[in-house]
């Protein structure tokens, strides 16, 4: 009788477990958690330098209207990349820190946020942090790289 309730514990045990992981590693969508359509965006591309031994910020403003092909193809965008948990999700630490390049995305009825740097596979997603990719910052840095592409008109996409 207690081999079969210690059975049945470690196998609740176990279960609870593998729902857990699942729950955090499970792939979600980016444009989808930032319900953007049909609303306009804001932009900032943030890009660190240092020149004669001095730190210094680059920092770049966009407006894309609503409906707009910059706009339109941002979101494309964004629906093609997903993000999952992390243990960062659950402490919910104040920001994330790493790389040259960071862009902030805003938009939306409800203000929906998206901060994104090329130098960590992390994120904020309106204001919690996830993980972009499930091994180094490799998406995080082409997601940094077409963004940028798409604010500076420099992928085709007209101002």
């Amino acid at each position: 009788m207690a081999r079969s309730v210690k059975r049945v514990v470690l196998v609740l045990l176990a279960a609870a477990v593998l729902a857990f992981a699942a729950w955090m590693l499970w792939p979600r969508s980016l444009g989808d958690a930032l319900e953007l359509e049909d609303s306009g965006l804001s932009a900032v591309i943030l890009t660190a330098h240092v020149r004669n031994g001095k730190a210094y910020q680059e920092q770049e403003d966009y407006t894309l209207p609503a409906g707009s092909d910059q706009a339109e193809t941002v979101l494309d965008l964004l629906n093609q990349y997903s993000y999952h948990l992390c243990w960062d999700s659950l402490s919910d630490p104040s920001g994330i820190s790493s790389g040259t390049t960071s862009i902030h995305l805003a938009g939306g009825r409800e203000l929906q946020t998206l901060v994104v740097q090329n130098g960590s596979g992390k994120m904020l997603l309106n204001g919690r942090v996830v993980r972009i990719g499930y091994f180094g910052s490799g998406q995080a840095a082409a997601l940094c790289e077409q963004l940028s592409a798409i604010l500076r008109g420099e992928s085709g996409v007209a101002n």
